[in-house]
């Protein structure tokens, strides 16, 4: 009997820092797919246009936090540019076989630098408008949580984005018929579902925002089975 009312702490594939080869580019593939036909893009791209006052904004620096295959910075990218916006994102992983794909996939955005670091130690790097990150937060346990909150906050000008996955049961049962149907790779099949696992329900990020001290914080549920979490920066 799953329990669905506490995080797991299941470790995912993806953990691993060293794990690299074709498996990982393909299911850097399917996630891609996902985060395009399953909202993951479209929240991102909605919680800038709330967080940020973009009519008279002429530039906009994001940080990514565990860009993977940097296709949210692409999408952000391409959305900074249909409104002549001025845009410099750097994207961050921690494991360089990803890292080298996100460099092969922004090849034709030099808007985006793709770099590996360790993001726990980015506490003293340079200031952005906004620290991003997507499908990321839900790989730590609620201290490490809210210790990369606390880092986003502290990194960011105007604001902060988390969107992650809503900790649900018909989110869990649907990620493993949809890997099935679609015979995705064993390591989608094996991380998806405890990914969902992994993610949120709203008293999570409550409580997670309590304990990184932030301010401003809106939480929205975004279809299907996804969370974002914003907070305002105030000047």
């Amino acid at each position: 009997m799953i329990d669905f009312r506490q995080r797991s702490t299941a470790s995912e594939y993806m953990d691993n820092a060293t794990i690299d080869g074709a498996a990982v580019v393909k299911t850097l593939n399917e996630i891609e797919y996902v985060n395009r036909w399953l909202g993951g893009v479209n929240t991102t791209r909605d919680a800038l246009h709330r967080l940020l006052p973009t009519g008279n904004r002429q530039s906009l620096s994001l940080l990514d936090l565990g860009t993977g295959s940097a296709d949210i910075p692409i999408a952000v990218v391409r959305w900074a540019r249909r409104r002549r916006m001025a845009i410099e994102i750097t994207a961050v992983d921690f494991n360089p076989a990803i890292c080298e794909v996100a460099r092969q996939r922004t090849a034709a955005y030099s808007e985006i630098t793709v770099r590996e670091a360790d993001i726990f130690a980015l506490t003293d790097a340079e200031a952005f408008d906004v620290v991003h990150c997507a499908m990321f937060l839900h790989h730590f346990p609620q201290s490490q949580a809210a210790a990369i909150l606390r880092m986003m906050y502290h990194l960011c000008r105007s604001g902060i984005i988390v969107n992650d996955l809503h900790r649900h049961p018909l989110a869990y049962y649907s990620i493993i018929g949809l890997g099935r149907l679609l015979s995705l790779s064993p390591m989608f099949q094996h991380d998806g579902p405890i990914s969902v696992l992994r993610g949120f329900q709203r008293s999570d990020l409550e409580a997670l925002s309590e304990m990184s001290g932030l301010a401003h914080v809106e939480i929205a549920w975004r279809w299907p089975f996804r969370y974002v979490m914003t907070a305002r920066k105030q000047r």
